[in-house]
């Protein structure tokens, strides 16, 4: 059933840091979320899970020049994966209150929400962090509602916002989100970096997506031009195996033409990556401009696989390029209707590995 609101997000300004590697496994947040209140309201509900609330405060249009109304009162309905911010006066009707949640997450072992992936580098020089046993890289899996299990956050699917993104990870690694990074620069936190991505456009929170590791890339570009340009493509893995990319790298640029042409839309993001996850619960998810893969489901070796693994790339890789049209452009009004949003990428996803 669909929720009927009094208030909805319109941006989501969301920063990362604090983390820590091993142990237990925490990390901070700071999420500003730019709301639309249509009526007056005393408290503000949003959906989390696994995330401890430090504090919030907000600010409306009326009190800019104020410190903003800080809450008097934090509750959690786990079983709902809701946390309640109350506040002690009402809250005036506007497009451009700021909510102010600083709050702790996980980075979980469970392949939902913000998570942690172990492997076996298959490289030497790897800088990635190890725990005596394993690697590990870190990336997201938010759908169906797994979006409030790396932050504070309105999780319904019709419920868009854009995303402004701020990760602060070790210096030797690499981080990639929805959009391109616009600026690296040097943290208070010895050995780490922060990194800012370009602002993400209105989207679902499902498909909101990053992820950091010891990663490699290789690199193509679409024969089409968008807006002048011909856009970057590229197969993130862990290093050692971006090689084994380079067959889902040769549909997908190809598949962004195909698409572009036929539902007579052009891809409206400024890059497309693909990324090898190693441990995944899917067969690959759909975020915009940053699609995920079971590594079997966008890697392939010329030498030691099975070929028919190479009709399983082709199809997984034109079915989630499919969905950044149908599904992530427009989107379905709630989850009772994703038949058709699969359905379609389904029916396109063969369509363009036949053509």
């Amino acid at each position: 059933m669909v929720v009927i609101h009094s208030y909805k997000p319109s941006h989501y300004d969301l920063s990362l840091h604090n983390i820590t590697l091993g142990g237990d496994w925490k990390y901070d947040g700071t999420v500003k979320i730019t709301l639309d209140i249509k009526e007056s309201i005393k408290e503000i509900v949003l959906n989390a899970a696994e995330i401890k609330v430090k504090d919030a405060v907000i600010v409306t249009e009326a009190g800019k020049q104020s410190q903003g109304l800080q809450t008097t009162d934090i509750s959690y309905d786990t079983k709902k994966n809701r946390v309640t911010l109350k506040f002690p006066e009402s809250l005036p009707t506007t497009q451009n209150a700021v909510l102010t949640v600083n709050f702790t997450g996980i980075l979980n072992h469970e392949m939902g929400g913000f998570y942690r992936s172990e492997y076996k580098s298959a490289a030497k020089d790897t800088t990635a962090f190890h725990d005596g046993t394993n690697h590990h890289m870190f990336s997201t899996q938010f759908e169906s509602s797994d979006a409030r299990r790396a932050f504070p956050c309105m999780d319904e699917p019709n419920l868009k916002a854009e995303l402004t993104l701020s990760m602060e990870i070790p210096e030797d690694q690499t981080a990639i989100s929805n959009m391109p990074v616009k600026e690296t620069k040097k943290s208070s936190r010895d050995g780490w970096k922060i990194v800012e991505f370009e602002k993400a456009p209105k989207m679902s929170t499902y498909l909101y997506t990053w992820a950091f590791g010891d990663f490699e890339y290789i690199e193509d570009h679409t024969k089409r031009a968008y807006q002048g340009k011909r856009l970057p493509v590229r197969v993130y893995t862990t290093k050692g195996l971006s090689k084994q990319g380079a067959f889902a790298l040769e549909n997908a640029h190809k598949v962004i033409d195909l698409f572009s042409d036929v539902f007579g839309v052009e891809y409206p993001l400024p890059k497309s990556d693909l990324l090898a996850v190693h441990e995944f619960s899917a067969g690959a998810m759909e975020g915009w401009g940053l699609v995920t893969y079971r590594t079997t489901a966008v890697l392939f070796d010329e030498e030691t696989s099975d070929q028919k693994y190479k009709n399983r790339i082709a199809y997984v890789v034109a079915h989630e390029l499919a969905h950044q049209w149908f599904g992530n452009l427009v989107t379905m009004d709630w989850w009772s209707e994703l038949w058709l949003n699969e359905g379609f990428a389904t029916w396109v996803g063969w369509y363009a590995v036949d053509k």
